[in-house]
């Protein structure tokens, strides 16, 4: 792939997602970064990423509600979702997303898994 997998990634622990975010991108990810639900869908308006990442538990709009907005407007991309929480996870794979994976997430892991939640989408 000659262009960089363009990816949102949405997670209210800043300092959390600044690690994430700079993880990403020594992965070779293109990463646009928000900090609640409601940012994370401004950002994806905006950006029109291959791949969204999102934490669950957040403020103001939470990655179920961003998943389930995503799902009502007719957005088909590919959701990872992340968090410690396990029963949010098996929600979050109930409403779509591709990936439910349990924090902390190793960076290298989270880069392969929008890599490949992107392939699988362009088929």
């Amino acid at each position: 792939m000659a262009e960089k997998l363009r990816v949102v990634l949405v997670e209210d622990d800043r300092d959390l997602c600044e690690v994430m975010q700079t993880a990403l991108q020594f992965e070779g990810l293109d990463v646009t970064v928000a900090h609640d639900g409601r940012e994370g869908l401004d950002a994806i308006d905006r950006t029109h990423p291959d791949v969204v990442i999102t934490d669950l538990i957040m403020p103001v709009l939470d990655g179920l509600q961003l998943i389930e907005k995503l799902l009502m407007q007719g957005v088909r991309l590919p959701v990872i979702a992340v968090s410690a929480v396990g029963s949010r996870l098996r929600a979050a794979r109930e409403l779509g997303a591709v990936e439910a994976l349990v924090k902390p997430v190793e960076p290298k892991e989270l880069a392969a898994v929008a890599r490949k939640a992107w392939r699988r989408a362009q088929v």
